[in-house]
């Protein structure tokens, strides 16, 4: 009877372990798929030597590597969503079968099986923030494991963690504070006196504290870094408390029942199950903003030419940010629609056409994206340098490296192209994607009859030159007297003054554009038709036809967000 009943607990912890695990992956597999691309594009690992040693050569480098390597599947969001999901298991499990051992022979508390998804979720929760990286929940899996190998007796266990405390170190960061805590802590039970548990406690984290210091010699971060973790966040220079309160609750919870046996009454089953179920229904969703994942999205979108979502994106919800509004645009003038429906959408300005640069690693690219679809093949490699340039933890970027070799075909310059080709030809998913590049050098007739490298060979500005911000419009005329069958430059030249409400310039702009074809997009007819009955040339049963559109509105000031 014993038996069954322990059977169907088991079986019970079980379950919730699997709504964990399901739970997760629906989160991140249909809810944020592209906040799976935003992480893996700031990256870029190689199956290389060298990488291997640069990362491994640091405090916490084997987390990381382990983690970077997890982090490339995210390209796929079925694979990536299942990698974060067994992760947060695995952090689950591990956290239980540590406590276990801490419980009374028989006694084991359904409200202390609850407890330890405690770290999971709040490990979920702290995702929210895009710049926590994988490598933190690697290396506390990591030190968690190297917590369970700890042998029983005191001799076999301080042989162990006298070994173990520099090498989890080396693979895990400042995590091993929470190895050395466990480890002391775990000696001195055998003691059985809680004094000596208390020296060996101290005993262990000033071990742990002399290995770190003694790194700091040798390894070019500060020291405050090694406290942080070098790899546990994207911006070095700031100190992420909230995953130092995760690792301290992770820690307690592995050793909270040395001095504290709690009897097990039944009702906190149910009640604890409820509890820890509602706080993080409520909480987790909280955590990820949702403005900052709207602009993901976007820019996810943008980064697989999916122009019919971003479209129908902004349909469902207006675009109201730069970057978003920027998104809107490019996926109208891909798809032929932005000098028809720019104005069904709200516009902050030329702005929302062609943002200003900004030095900024995640907006950068989206705006270089723009600069490459319209022509500005030279403009677009700077973007890409400069976006990757500004990762704060000096990554390399997937995303950057492959427009490199773009920008670097276009323009004719093989042997740059070839040396960003064969950094890509050492990653999983875009091996293939370089093969057929370097193909290409090769073979240049290939290029030109590429359906997107090929046409912008025609339309791309040849000389290399810096422009104002202020004069854009400018180089979409040239773009434009370029190649006159380059859609994306007619159409933003006609918008961008629209944009300004600068009648005069587009009246030009229009009249030029009428020469060369006849292109009359419903807001360029209606602007023409606001500029005539400005000069009461329009009669009143036109003007009354036009008033209510939006093109009208926003030209007059009184389109707002919601219209």
């Amino acid at each position: 009877m014993t038996d069954k009943i322990m059977g169907r607990e088991s079986l019970l912890r079980w379950i919730f372990t699997v709504v964990l695990g399901v739970s997760a992956y629906l989160f991140w597999f249909l809810g944020y798929p592209f906040a799976m691309g935003y992480q893996e594009q700031f990256q870029l690992f190689l199956f290389d030597y060298a990488y291997l040693a640069e990362r491994v050569a640091v405090p916490g480098g084997v987390g990381t590597y382990v983690a970077e390597y997890l982090t490339q599947f995210y390209n796929s969001p079925a694979i990536g969503a299942l990698v974060i999901a067994v992760v947060y298991v695995l952090i689950q499990r591990m956290v239980w079968m540590l406590a276990k051992r801490n419980l009374h022979e028989g006694n084991n508390p359904w409200w202390a099986y609850m407890l330890s998804f405690v770290p999971s979720l709040m490990v979920w929760w702290q995702m929210g923030d895009e710049s926590t990286m994988l490598a933190f929940l690697v290396s506390l899996v990591l030190t968690l494991a190297a917590m369970l190998l700890l042998p029983r007796g005191r001799i076999p266990a301080v042989c162990y963690a006298v070994v173990a405390v520099p090498l989890v170190y080396w693979i895990a960061g400042p995590l091993v504070f929470v190895f050395a805590i466990y480890a002391g802590a775990k000696i001195g039970e055998e003691a059985r006196t809680r004094l000596s548990a208390t020296g060996l406690i101290g005993l262990s984290a000033v071990y742990a504290l002399a290995w770190l210091l003694l790194s700091a010699l040798f390894v070019p971060y500060p020291v405050y870094r090694l406290f942080a973790g070098i790899f546990y966040y994207r911006f070095i220079e700031a100190i992420p408390y909230i995953l130092i309160i995760i690792s301290v609750i992770a820690l307690l919870l592995t050793i909270f029942r040395i001095y504290l046996p709690i009897k097990n009454p039944k009702i906190l089953l149910p009640l604890s199950a409820v509890a820890l179920a509602g706080v993080a229904a409520v909480m987790i969703p909280r955590a990820y903003d949702e403005q900052k994942y709207d602009l993901m999205e976007y820019d996810w979108l943008v980064r697989q030419q999916r122009w019919n979502d971003v479209i129908a994106k902004s349909e469902r919800k207006q675009p109201s940010l730069p970057m978003s509004v920027c998104a809107t645009n490019l996926a109208l003038g891909m798809t032929g629609q932005l000098g028809d429906r720019c104005f069904d959408f709200f516009q902050n300005g030329a702005e929302g056409l062609l943002p200003e640069f900004e030095r900024n690693f995640s907006t950068t690219l989206l705006t270089g994206d723009v600069y490459f679809l319209l022509g500005l093949v030279n403009t677009s490699q700077r973007y890409a340098f400069e976006a990757m340039e500004a990762i704060p933890n000096y990554n390399k970027s997937a995303r950057a490296i492959k427009r490199l070799a773009e920008t670097n075909l276009i323009n004719g310059q093989y042997k740059v192209a070839r040396k960003y080709l064969n950094m890509l030809q050492k990653t999983i998913f875009y091996r293939k994607w370089a093969e057929r590049r370097l193909e290409m050098i090769d073979n240049p007739r290939l290029i030109d009859e590429n359906n997107v490298y090929g046409y912008l060979r025609k339309v791309r500005l040849k000389d290399d030159f810096l422009f104002s911000d202020k004069e854009l419009d400018k180089m979409l005329g040239q773009l434009l007297m370029r190649n006159k069958d380059n859609m994306m430059a007619m159409q933003y030249l006609l918008v961008y003054p629209l944009l300004n409400r600068d009648f005069p310039t587009f009246m030009g702009y229009y009249g030029y554009v009428q020469t060369l074809k006849n292109y009359t997009p419903k807001a360029c007819v209606e602007a023409v038709a606001l500029a005539y009955a400005q000069q009461r040339k329009l009669p009143q049963a036109e003007i009354q036809r036009y008033q209510m559109s939006s093109t009208w509105k926003y030209l007059m000031g009184e389109w707002k967000l919601g219209n």
